[in-house]
């Protein structure tokens, strides 16, 4: 590997094997090697969500997992340049989260070596040991924009995001939808940054959500680790103003003005692939999911939306219309 070129934080995590004395007390099946968003660990947001699903699957499966956090984008794809000539004994499964290397991927043009690779949050050219899964969010975020919008008469709504990118698209037209079919209004969206680096930027993200909050409502945090930033900035507003988090439940950052979160089940994933590798299967090819079968949704924080329940019927309209959209090209 190119050593030189490719700056990295590697976090390896041994289940037993931790010092020379004890080398060979854990004899792992497989290896897992996770490749993350140069934002990293601690985003609460989508980094974590994967995260936490690798390491929920490592309770019950025998593996070896190396997590590996490049220093930016580019570091990353040299990384993924170097997949065809990774060597190990074992089976190895890399994991690679984040659009932003679904390019560095398809350059491979299918030569992965010895591995399997699943790639999330972005489709990707199929090949034979590459599955690729993105997910629908109109619909979650629909009935987000529909029953936060309910909060306030007359919503004034914005959406807050990293930056300009496509793959936010659905997101935003679903919210925006959603608040307008409830009887609000919205306004153009406004972008913490130019690139990747706005989902880590929390600090731009709270004073730039301050000086937006006296004209608006309700704001659709579309800012991953910038999350913290809006959410607090929301939070700390001398008026009442709402908020909605997304990828994880991000009501604890802001109990009282959090009204839910559009949620994908990227752990539901990581563990159904971990489990078959496990058994030595591995499904190629690109799959969509979509909250008609349970892979997304819009969870209601109980403490703004109280005794809301989302009735059966606007869930119905949510699909619907999710079917109907046609998501911009990512």
């Amino acid at each position: 590997m190119k050593v030189a070129r490719i700056l990295l934080f590697i976090l390896v995590v041994f289940t037993g094997a931790c010092s020379p004395e004890q080398e060979g007390l854990f004899d792992p099946d497989f290896e897992v090697y996770a490749l993350l968003p140069a934002e990293g660990l601690g985003d609460r947001s989508f980094v974590d969500v994967v995260y936490e699903g690798i390491e929920v699957a490592k309770k019950d499966f025998n593996f070896r997992i190396q997590y590996i956090i490049p220093d930016s984008v580019a570091a990353g794809e040299d990384w993924i340049a170097e997949i065809p000539e990774m060597t190990s004994a074992l089976p190895v499964l890399v994991i690679i989260a984040g659009n932003q290397y679904r390019n560095a991927v398809n350059r491979l043009k299918g030569s992965f070596g010895k591995c399997k690779i699943l790639l999330l949050a972005v489709a990707a050219d199929e090949f034979d040991g590459l599955a690729s899964i993105d997910h629908r969010v109109y619909a979650p975020s629909y009935l987000g924009g529909y029953l936060s919008a309910g909060l306030v008469p007359g919503c004034r709504a914005l959406v807050v995001q990293g930056f300009d990118a496509a793959f936010l698209r659905e997101y935003r037209d679903g919210f925006e939808q959603g608040v307008t079919d409830a009887g609000g209004s919205v306004k153009t969206p406004v972008f913490i940054a130019s690139g990747f680096e706005g989902f880590s930027m929390s600090d731009s993200a709270y004073r730039l959500t301050l000086r937006l909050l006296p004209e608006n409502d309700l704001i659709f945090a579309l800012g991953d680790g910038s999350n913290f930033g809006i959410i607090n900035a929301v939070r700390d507003y001398y008026q009442p103003r709402f908020v909605i988090g997304v990828d994880a439940d991000q009501s604890w950052m802001g109990l009282s003005v959090v009204s839910g979160s559009v949620i994908i089940l990227y752990g539901l994933e990581i563990y159904e692939y971990i489990s078959a590798f496990s058994s030595g299967r591995f499904l190629p090819g690109h799959f969509t999911r979509s909250m008609a079968d349970g892979n997304t949704s819009f969870l209601i924080n109980k403490l703004v939306l109280s005794g809301i329940t989302i009735p059966e019927t606007l869930i119905n309209t949510a699909i619907e219309k999710e079917r109907s959209y046609i998501p911009p090209e990512k």
